[in-house]
């Protein structure tokens, strides 16, 4: 077929032009805000076929930061996978994916990725397996609002910069299960959360929310320390508040009353053995 295999290509202005063009054509999704701004991430490593110049078919092996029941680890998720329309169902998709985690074989400690609908079936002929998600939440009790939180810009470069420096030397939101990386989170930050990030000074951190009719869901903490919830929620409260979701492990957060709730809808794979079997994967970290 003439194929030319290209990885760890960013530093190559063509090559990565080319796959910008190629994710925007597949996935309808422009990174050229998270390059410019300075995030783009060499830790999100391309595995790709070109023909003539051109990239044909694709996937992603992105390394991330983990912490799972208190220790340090990595984990790989797979992302950015696709394949021109002229080339599909010729398995290259497949080689891709099984040269990836070739190449990472040793250096994580599980591989999970988050599935298109119409691409269900094809994960499973690969060989991963579904996997549960847990969602954590706790009904709302009457709080007085209090001042002091700040609406975040990301198109004011100062506000950007702090949300980086926070990104930077934040701690894990959970010692249960955390995955994470402070580029990952500037991607969302520009992208999924624009609109969503607040920063509380009186306690030092910054939190990614938004409320949906009388649900708050919480996003993501960042902070050196977590405050306990009792502490932030004040700052983001609202007297119509019935229910707060929170979409990551709460046990920093000192929450009396927590429950919990199997989830579908992420359509979350995990290839083999994965070392949490039902987690709560941190909206930031999906890639």
């Amino acid at each position: 077929m003439g194929l030319r295999l290209k990885t760890e290509y960013w530093d190559n202005p063509k090559t990565r032009e080319a796959f910008k063009a190629f994710i925007l054509d597949i996935h309808d999704l422009d990174f050229t805000e998270w390059e410019t701004r300075g995030y783009w991430d060499h830790a999100y490593t391309p595995f790709s076929y070109f023909k003539d110049g051109q990239l044909i078919s694709s996937i992603c092996i992105y390394l991330l930061d983990a912490v799972i029941a208190g220790r340090e680890t990595k984990l790989v998720q797979i992302s950015g996978v696709g394949t021109h329309k002229d080339w599909r169902r010729q398995g290259l998709s497949r080689e891709l994916t099984d040269l990836g985690l070739q190449w990472a074989r040793g250096q994580h400690q599980g591989v999970f990725l988050f599935a298109d609908e119409e691409a269900i079936p094809y994960y499973e002929r690969c060989g991963f397996s579904p996997l549960h998600e847990t969602l954590e939440y706790c009904h709302a009790e009457p709080t007085p609002n209090r001042q002091g939180m700040i609406q975040l810009d990301p198109s004011n470069q100062e506000n950007l910069d702090k949300n980086y420096s926070y990104a930077q030397n934040r701690t894990p939101i959970s010692d249960k299960f955390s995955v994470f990386s402070s580029k990952l989170l500037m991607f969302h930050a520009l992208y999924t959360m624009r609109n969503k990030m607040y920063e509380i000074p009186d306690l030092e951190c910054l939190v990614f929310f938004d409320r949906e009719g009388d649900v708050v869901n919480v996003y993501d903490i960042l902070g050196r320390t977590i405050p306990s919830f009792q502490k932030i929620y004040p700052y983001i409260s609202s007297e119509t508040d019935k229910r707060i979701n929170f979409h990551f492990h709460t046990d920093k957060l000192e929450i009396k009353g927590i429950q919990t709730e199997i989830i579908t809808g992420n359509n979350t794979f995990v290839k083999e053995s994965f070392p949490v079997s039902t987690p709560a994967f941190p909206f930031t970290s999906r890639a």
